[in-house]
């Protein structure tokens, strides 16, 4: 930038006040730029069953990944971190294939609180060939304020997970986890084919405005105790 009719020091003074001008701006647009929303965060405990166990060597890391993906989601679109408290062997009776009845051995077979601590949210995690009728992933009720959130969840994991950092691709089963978890949030299944609320979630990364507004409305609910 050049000022041929300006004396030199006049020059310089308003090369120095446009730097700083610029400066300024920089560090407030940095400042404000992503500013994380405020956060809940919630306790998990998580559960691998047998049939999760036998295969995958490294169950207890898949597990942690799953959560963490998931975590991951739920962070940036709505600032609510799942923190992954405990992971553990779960025990139900093998060949079930109703996420549904698996829920109810869920919340039979892990208390919300334990002699290692308490939880706000029990996630069982199964590779059994669930049927397809009762969906990958059943929750125990779908939450609100007034009646708290809900406390379990039952996912299906059909192929190996790998974390693979929170810009990775959602894989269908993370998917599935997402979907169940935003019911725990109150959000419900919507005719919106765009939606992750829609009940064919397959191939949608986005949750239609309606059920962000309502996740983000009882983003600070308390879980149902």
């Amino acid at each position: 930038m050049m000022f041929p009719c300006l004396p030199m020091t006049t020059r310089r003074l308003i090369i120095c006040s446009i730097l700083i001008s610029f400066l300024l701006a920089s560090s407030c647009a940095i400042a404000g730029r992503g500013a994380p929303a405020p956060q809940r965060v919630v306790r998990v405990k998580a559960l691998a069953d047998a049939s999760f166990r036998e295969r995958s060597f490294q169950w207890s890391k898949e597990v942690a990944g799953l959560v963490e993906a998931a975590s991951d989601y739920f962070e940036r679109e709505f600032g609510i971190r799942l923190l992954t408290s405990k992971i553990a062997p779960w025990a139900p009776e093998k060949g079930t294939r109703s996420t549904a009845l698996l829920l109810e051995r869920l919340q039979n077979d892990a208390p919300l609180k334990d002699r290692e601590g308490s939880y706000d949210l029990v996630i069982g995690f199964t590779r059994e060939p669930v049927n397809v009728y009762r969906g990958r992933a059943y929750v125990d009720r779908i939450g609100n304020c007034k009646e708290g959130l809900g406390n379990y969840v039952v996912s299906s994991v059909s192929e190996p997970f790998h974390y693979q950092g929170p810009k990775a691709d959602l894989e269908i089963d993370l998917l599935a986890l997402i979907h169940e978890l935003a019911h725990i949030f109150g959000a419900e299944h919507t005719q919106d084919t765009n939606s992750l609320m829609h009940e064919g979630f397959a191939y949608r990364t986005g949750i239609d405005r309606k059920n962000r507004d309502v996740i983000m409305k009882n983003k600070f609910c308390p879980f149902k105790k």
